[in-house]
């Protein structure tokens, strides 16, 4: 069983439908993206594997539980950070922390370790209400790693940030992902900030999931591409050979430069062929990479692809 499966789930307000027969499942250990123009129907389903909706019909489990009939025990094993959480100002962080892990029936050894692992400490004694947006983020995800959960729910963790922050919660996520192993789903209609986080996608466009897989799979469905970059002696020579290789799509040459496109899925092969040819070629590979995010995003989604001007380094700065 997948850590969560969502079987044609809707959702009703009144005449609008939010949710149109929605399916998709998040694996164990993923860091999956939930994408889509705002609007699209990510924070309601959101809200509905953390039991604070009603599905209209469908069927959603997490971890094998029905959030809406067993939602204290999902939120018991599932950490949540809202699009637009909400606080009591005139409390500390530490306090804060404090009261949230006594009522998890927790050790207070657990302010510590969460303070620690989101970069809190040095802010514990200020009152929430003096906090920067960047650090009420930090105080979000603190509470949503509170007894160690086994999923984590974020709904545009960047919302309302301003640049420098984005990049830090997205290097604190990343950091989450890596120490923790724990499963995510991440939403945002900001497509290129969850790049380098996530190894699954969800497209989700008007209240229906277009399509939802790994990266992979979604490259060999929807033909997206591949590449590799190199620079080598003798490039036009090594090119003739590599374009003759029945998984490489085109081959381009700028002086020593060599771009090899290879087919969806087929980067591994390509890799290990090129391998093979550094001694005659004396060539070293300078990047490649999978299809992108975007590129899926412009094939399964279509129209104008939010955010495709930005672009977030993750794992430099923080």
């Amino acid at each position: 069983m997948d850590a969560i499966e969502v079987e044609g789930l809707k959702k009703r307000f009144g005449i609008v439908e939010a949710l149109r027969e929605v399916s998709f499942r998040v694996e164990h250990g993923s860091a999956t993206g939930l994408l889509g123009p705002n609007g699209a129907g990510k924070t309601t389903t959101m809200k509905i594997l953390v039991g604070l909706l009603k599905p209209t019909g469908g069927r959603a489990t997490v971890l094998g539980m029905d959030p809406w009939r067993e939602g204290h025990k999902v939120r018991q094993r599932v950490g949540v950070l809202h699009e637009k959480p909400s606080y009591p100002k005139g409390v500390s962080v530490r306090r804060l922390l404090e009261y949230a892990v006594r009522i998890r029936g927790l050790d207070h050894t657990e302010v510590s370790r969460v303070t620690r692992l989101v970069g809190l400490a040095e802010v514990s004694s200020r009152r929430v209400g003096a906090l920067s947006r960047g650090y009420l983020q930090r105080l979000g995800l603190a509470l949503a790693i509170i007894g160690e959960p086994e999923v984590l729910l974020l709904d545009e963790p960047t919302a309302n940030l301003d640049p420098a922050a984005r990049i830090e919660i997205l290097n604190l996520i990343d950091t989450l992902k890596r120490e923790l192993g724990v499963t995510m789903l991440i939403s945002s209609h900001i497509i290129p900030e969850l790049e380098p986080l996530c190894d699954s996608a969800i497209f989700i466009a008007e209240g229906r999931v277009l399509d939802y897989g790994t990266l992979e799979e979604l490259a060999r469905r929807h033909g997206t591409e591949a590449y590799i970059l190199l620079e080598a002696e003798r490039p036009r020579e090594l090119a003739s050979k590599l374009i003759s290789l029945d998984f490489v799509r085109s081959v381009e040459v700028d002086g020593s430069l060599i771009r090899v496109r290879v087919l969806p899925g087929s980067l591994e092969e390509a890799e290990i062929e090129i391998s093979r040819a550094k001694g005659s070629y004396r060539l070293r590979v300078l990047s490649s990479g999978r299809a992108g995010l975007l590129d899926l995003y412009g094939r399964v989604v279509g129209g104008e692809t939010p955010g495709e001007n930005l672009r977030v380094p993750v794992g430099g700065a923080g």
